[in-house]
């Protein structure tokens, strides 16, 4: 019998290691590929056929799926290594060279990664256009083209192979540069019983002696399982916290739309480009089922930088009350600071502009800022610039005599019924297409931004949130149950020769099944539970900085957290009878061999 035939023999007993490995990576490319195709999708991320308010919701969850692979393929390889030192202590003591055991170490690990790399390219394939359907179909983002790029391909066969590489030299390389001795003894290692049992032995004795075998289970390899179910509890709370931060923010994004949107419809003006009459978009809207109530015009000069407003126009027309003197202008911040997205940087006042009005004779206008203030007055669009400045009228006549690019009309829109103005806004865009003779992404930059789009955009925006975060916390969630059912499966020799002990000492299968139910649910429960309490502080800080929702995000958080304990507390019962009957279900011949109950 060669090396090869033992080999092969090893991979044939350790088949359901390999293909728990196989799995955890298939599923962390395939998720991760999801979010590459559409990071990579042109009409998804270019911003002129989907809303950048709905495609900017890919790139936290695509950090997270990314940071998920990097993270969890080296650990699900590490204890895939951890569980095979034992077969490498034999074939090393039977003379298998360090430098060949490497060479099969890394030919397995070169055959299971591009396994899982294909695997997760077909299936990913297949999600990522299950993915566009959902977009499409039920969300209703239209202009969402199918197709995958083949930088998706390269971009997750790059991070995978070089997260394989790297974790598979390094543990290899450790792996087998320890002794024969410390391997074939890898799996009967147990560390001592710690500080914690102690201390329920000293003031719980009762309860110590009568759950005895339990807490000696729980007592065994502590500083592994310490630091699993810290790595467990970050897991749960992350997801918990996700499933909060959705449920806090996720839902405010309509009503903060609305907040910026006092008008029904608006866009702007200019001398070259959205001339039509009053007549002909009366007749349009009228048309297309939205009868005009109301249009404000309001002239405004723009550069680079600023949209500059007479004050007069803004008083007389929009029912304010400032007053700005000759030579000065006031700051006009179109915020809502109840946002949650802080003031830093959104209000930075303006001191001091200089505005060249005649090069050749070198005159400029010099301005100061006398004041700002903070409040919404018209509806944001692309062709007004970011800033907002109100100006005395004369100053405002000077800058709007420069020449005919500084010059435009703001026309800002009330409808009698806006929540059935769809088709008019979109018959609005047609006809200012129409009269400017562009391209629809030419045309991009001088639409009509209209209340009814804006509103559907948000909540196809909180939708598609709600569906991508999903995925990351379903992710999450099902990475945390792993990480302890591999420690589980690790320890599943050591605890067979338990359980063989305990029924030739007459145990009966009752008694060993609440064992493994009690040692189980204190393995999967305490990790849901600190990531819960670990949660709450963040969500409900999230939330209370986003129009006071943070109370609606700890309730969305711990009725996650008490469904999830409430499951576990269901799986954990099946999965303990499963476990037994792993346990007893291989029991050598002239053994006790145990029937699992139910």
């Amino acid at each position: 019998m060669t090396f090869l035939d033992i080999s092969l023999k090893m991979l044939k007993k350790g088949l359901l290691r390999y293909r728990l490995y196989f799995l955890c990576s298939f599923f962390a490319l395939t998720l991760f590929f999801c979010f590459a195709a559409l990071l990579t999708n042109p009409s998804f991320m270019e911003g002129f056929a989907v809303d950048p308010m709905i495609s900017s919701n890919v790139y936290f969850p695509s950090l997270l799926a990314a940071a998920f692979l990097l993270l969890f393929v080296p650990y699900s390889y590490a204890v895939f290594l951890s569980a095979r030192k034992q077969e490498y202590g034999i074939l090393f003591s039977l003379g298998l060279g360090r430098l060949e055991g490497l060479k099969w170490l890394l030919g397995e690990s070169a055959a299971l990664g591009a396994a899982a790399l294909g695997g997760a390219f077909l299936a990913g394939t297949g999600v990522s256009y299950a993915f566009y359907g959902i977009l499409v179909h039920v969300m209703g983002i239209h202009g969402l083209r199918f197709g995958i790029s083949g930088k998706a391909y390269a971009i997750t066969a790059l991070l995978y192979g070089a997260v394989l590489a790297i974790s598979a030299l390094l543990l290899a390389f450790q792996l087998l540069g320890r002794r024969i001795h410390s391997l074939l003894l890898a799996p009967y290692q147990a560390e001592q019983k710690g500080r914690g049992y102690r201390w329920l032995q000293k003031h719980f004795p009762s309860y110590a002696r009568k759950r005895l075998l339990e807490c000696s289970l729980l007592a065994r390899h502590k500083m592994g399982w310490a630091i699993r179910c810290c790595f467990s509890a970050l897991l749960f709370g992350a997801a918990l916290y996700l499933i909060g931060f959705c449920a806090a923010v996720l839902p405010s994004l309509p009503y903060g739309a609305a907040r910026y949107c006092p008008y029904d419809l608006a866009y702007a003006e200019s001398f070259l480009h959205n001339r039509i009459s009053g007549e002909a978009l009366r007749e349009c809207l009228s048309r297309h089922g939205a009868p005009l109530k109301e249009e404000i015009q309001i002239p405004f000069a723009r550069d680079a930088a600023f949209n500059y407003l007479p004050v007069s126009e803004v008083n007389q027309k929009l029912g304010c009350s400032y007053e700005v003197p000759p030579g000065s202008f006031l700051n006009l911040f179109q915020e809502d600071l109840e946002d949650g997205y802080g003031t830093e940087g959104r209000l930075t006042e303006t001191s001091h502009i200089s505005i060249c009005l005649d090069a050749e004779a070198g005159d400029t206008l010099e301005l100061d800022s006398c004041g700002s203030d903070v409040r919404i007055l018209f509806n944001r669009n692309p062709a007004f610039a970011d800033r907002t400045l109100l100006l005395n009228d004369g100053d405002y006549q000077k800058i709007a005599s420069i020449g005919p690019y500084w010059q435009n009309t703001m026309h800002l829109i009330q409808l009698w019924d806006w929540e059935s103005s769809a088709g008019g806004a979109a018959a609005l865009q047609d006809l200012l297409q129409e009269a400017n003779g562009l391209s629809p992404e030419e045309q991009w930059r001088l639409r009509a931004t209209a209340k009814i789009t804006e509103l559907q955009t948000a909540r196809q925006s909180c939708q598609c949130g709600f569906f991508l975060m999903g995925f990351i916390e379903l992710l999450m969630l099902m990475a945390a149950c792993l990480l302890i059912h591999f420690r589980i499966a690790a320890e599943q020799e050591e605890n067979r020769r338990m359980a063989q002990s305990l029924f030739l000492i007459g145990a009966t299968d009752e008694e060993l099944f609440g064992l493994c139910l009690f040692k189980n649910r204190l393995r999967f429960l305490p990790p849901l539970l600190a990531g819960l309490l670990a949660s709450l502080p963040p969500v409900y800080w999230q939330g209370e900085a986003v129009y006071h929702s943070g109370m609606e995000g700890c309730l969305a958080a711990g009725l996650a957290a008490a469904l999830l304990c409430l499951a576990a507390s269901k799986f954990t019962s099946a999965y303990s009878r499963r476990e037994l009957q792993a346990l007893t279900a291989s029991s050598a011949p002239g053994q006790i061999k145990a029937q699992t109950p139910g």
